[in-house]
């Protein structure tokens, strides 16, 4: 028999009558003082989330309309089994699951991405706050499961995640896999056969891209009213047919972003497993003392500059030059830049052929308009 949703809001309107144990800790919900109506009242798929107080302490109530095998082992001490009695319209009440979370006050990182799409250096601040928040996860010994803007809570004191439903942890096996995460964040491919600790890389790579190319161009952000989606869509993505991917794929080289160019390569994984993903997160350019100093280098594919034996900048370049009047010549994608000691790009040269690193001050690239001189302070002049 199908409860209606109304009844569960009764029940948790009247805790003191319809609950087996909260009443007696004290727990009742929160009322919007203007409306009348319990407070941030939200609906799920199978559960209906509401601000309790507990014993004086703010709490987030889950009150679960469907079973969920897994409610001890996720959530433990917090999980009350058949909790709250509710009224299914026969003489015998139905018994609800119900289960105790914190509560964050705050937004969730969807609003914020809405709030602040068009300011590009606060955007920047938030991208970086979240890569610091995902590194985090990368190195927990579980993964949340549904990992989704809509399930991270910005608040003051920075990022918290909520909704652990589909939570892996270790012990647990493809058996213990009740919900796959949300489709609009998730590679195809992810399945219950690929429950395991790496199945937030995708969606930390694609929170992590659409941040990035936010903080680069706000004009991006009118495609952010397609609310289904965040900006890219996963199954478009690793066929190779996703637009968005495209134009941010080349947002990233024609700004010389060489590490989130990278991230934004592994959205066309054919697994959803990236194990690439956290030595990209962590790869950040450290301050050489000296141009001079660095050695080029090859690793995996990729060109970056060492110096006593240690990456200065990160091996991430298509194709790279030895450093030559304080820059190196560097591809990213099809672009080609300079950079300085510290990984950063002083001069963007574009797509083109036949360039090559600085002599007395000069070089030249032959592009799709033209020949083209660039002079060492950066000037670009038509040869």
């Amino acid at each position: 028999m199908i409860v209606p949703v109304c009844q569960y809001i009764l029940a948790v309107e009247h805790l003191n009558l319809m609950s087996r144990t909260l009443a007696s800790r004290h727990i009742y919900p929160v009322y919007d003082g203007d409306s009348g109506r319990i407070e941030r009242c939200h609906i799920g798929n199978s559960v209906l989330v509401f601000k309790v107080m507990a014993e004086g302490k703010p709490m987030a109530m889950r009150v679960y309309m469907r079973s969920h095998a897994n409610l001890r082992a996720i959530y433990g001490e917090n999980y009350y089994p058949n909790e709250l009695l509710i009224n299914n319209g026969s003489e015998k009440f139905a018994m609800a699951d119900v289960v105790l979370c914190d509560w964050y006050e705050g937004v969730t990182l969807q609003t914020k991405i809405e709030e602040l799409c068009k300011s590009p250096i606060k955007m920047a601040s938030l991208c970086k706050m979240f890569e610091e928040f995902a590194l985090e996860l990368l190195n927990e010994r579980w993964a949340h499961g549904d990992l989704k803007p809509e399930n991270i809570i910005f608040s003051q004191d920075g990022l918290h995640l909520i909704d652990f439903d589909a939570l892996y942890k270790e012990g647990f096996t493809l058996n213990d896999c009740v919900e796959v995460g949300t489709r609009q964040f998730q590679h195809p491919q992810r399945t219950r056969h690929n429950f395991d600790k790496r199945i937030d890389d995708y969606p930390i790579a694609l929170i992590t891209t659409v941040l990035a190319a936010l903080s680069l161009d706000s004009s991006l952000s009118k495609n952010l009213k397609d609310n289904d989606y965040l900006l890219i869509r996963p199954a478009l993505a690793v066929e190779g047919r996703d637009e968005m991917l495209d134009r941010i794929e080349r947002l990233f080289a024609e700004r010389g972003d060489v590490r989130h160019y990278r991230i934004a390569r592994l959205l066309r994984s054919s697994h959803p497993s990236l194990p690439q993903l956290k030595n990209l997160l962590e790869m950040h350019p450290s301050r050489s003392a000296s141009a001079e100093n660095l050695s080029l280098e090859y690793c995996n594919g990729y060109w970056g500059f060492a110096e006593g034996g240690r990456y200065v900048i990160p091996p991430l370049y298509d194709l790279a030059f030895e450093f030559s009047e304080g820059v190196a010549l560097v591809k990213v994608g099809d672009v080609w830049h300079f950079i300085d000691a510290a990984g950063e790009v002083v001069i963007t040269c574009g797509r083109g052929r036949g360039i090559k690193p600085f002599s007395n001050g000069l070089t030249r690239i032959v592009r799709e308009d033209g020949e083209f001189l660039i002079y060492r302070n950066g000037k670009v002049e038509r040869a």
